[in-house]
């Protein structure tokens, strides 16, 4: 109830001031169409990731694509950088009906449909290949259905995140070397359990609040794509660098079911495929990216290990009693890792 309240004072507050974003900080991220410019529906796209990020890139193709296909009809404004607030008020926001469109991993969905949390679990896939069968399976078109039924709707996925790696202060070569200390992790229950497996102290945080929370000492380290670390110029703070490669994490965008069927079909069908070219620009910028990203790190200062395999393996084994327990507990249905491992296998 608590974060439906919340949901409710920020969509007030939102549409107090949407409207006088068109001249937003250039610092704080790209401005909203000016009135004039705005189509017959008006998609509010919001993420976390910063100006420049290859998902912000993605996103600002995501808008061009469907202006064009859909001759101004339909309007992406995109606000990177949590500009419009948290994740989770900006979910239960589109569930309420607001025309929000947020991107969201399986750890997000999965307190709407539980069993789409396993894509997220760790040392879950080996390459890219892996996540592409899932997302084309049954098993996935049957969760989103159910996804469906809980008011979201996915309109676009196969975003990829990137693999996700450590950094912190203290130079980490083994599991001991990461006890106790205090990692910043997703506000979500896998990324919470997987780091506490692993003998660290998990911290949920805001992406937005971390730098200041590395800087304070609040945090001793932060996890995630090496894009995502530099982007948000954690290389400042924070020297250390650990290849875990702990998830190889996707992202999908979700929009309000009651909101999604307002849009008549000749315009969600635009947006779903521009969507998916979008999705693929952003997977090119990622990997183009990545490329350059060690040796970026290392030039600012970092220092990066690579484990050896006897130690990556010591890594992975810490932490797959996760899929024990998730489907132990009730939380996943029994027997899904192993369907996972099925439809990868194919």
């Amino acid at each position: 109830m608590k974060r439906r309240l919340v949901a409710l004072a920020l969509a007030g507050m939102m549409s107090m001031s949407v409207a006088g974003c068109g001249n937003t900080d250039e610092k704080e991220g790209k401005s909203s169409a000016p009135e004039s410019a705005k189509g017959e529906y008006v998609l509010k796209l919001c993420t976390e990731q910063t100006d420049g990020d290859p998902i912000d890139e993605g996103c600002d193709k995501w808008a061009e694509l469907v202006k064009e296909a859909t001759d101004g009809a339909v309007t992406i404004e995109v606000y990177p950088s949590s500009q419009l607030g948290a994740k989770a008020d900006l979910i239960e926001m589109a569930m309420m009906g607001q025309n929000i469109c947020t991107i969201a991993d399986g750890s997000y969905l999965m307190d709407y449909v539980s069993d789409f949390g396993v894509v997220m679990g760790p040392y879950l896939f080996e390459d890219w290949d892996d996540m592409y069968k899932i997302t084309a399976s049954d098993w996935w078109e049957k969760q989103s259905e159910a996804l469906v039924q809980e008011g979201l709707q996915i309109i676009s996925t196969n975003w990829i995140y990137g693999e996700r790696e450590l950094m912190t202060k203290k130079e980490i070569q083994s599991l001991d070397d990461l006890k106790g200390l205090k990692i910043r992790v997703p506000n979500n229950d896998i990324s919470i359990a997987m780091f506490n497996m692993l003998g660290g102290a998990a911290t949920p945080l805001a992406l937005n609040e971390v730098y200041t929370s590395l800087s304070q000492g609040v945090v001793d380290g932060v996890e995630n794509p090496l894009t995502t670390l530099y982007n948000n110029d954690f290389q400042e703070v924070c020297k250390n660098v650990t290849m875990t490669n702990h998830q190889m994490t996707f992202s999908n965008f979700i929009v309000g079911a009651d909101y999604w069927n307002t849009i008549p079909e000749e315009y969600q069908k635009a947006i779903i495929e521009c969507g998916e070219e979008a999705a693929k620009y952003n997977n090119e910028l990622y990997a183009k990216q990545s490329e350059e990203m060690v040796a970026a790190l290392e030039e600012a200062g970092c220092k990066v290990v690579n484990l050896d395999d006897s130690i990556q393996e010591e890594f992975k084994n810490a932490c797959l009693q996760l899929y024990k327990d998730y489907e132990a507990d009730g939380t996943w249905t029994k027997g899904l890792y192993q369907e996972i491992q099925d439809i990868i296998a194919k």
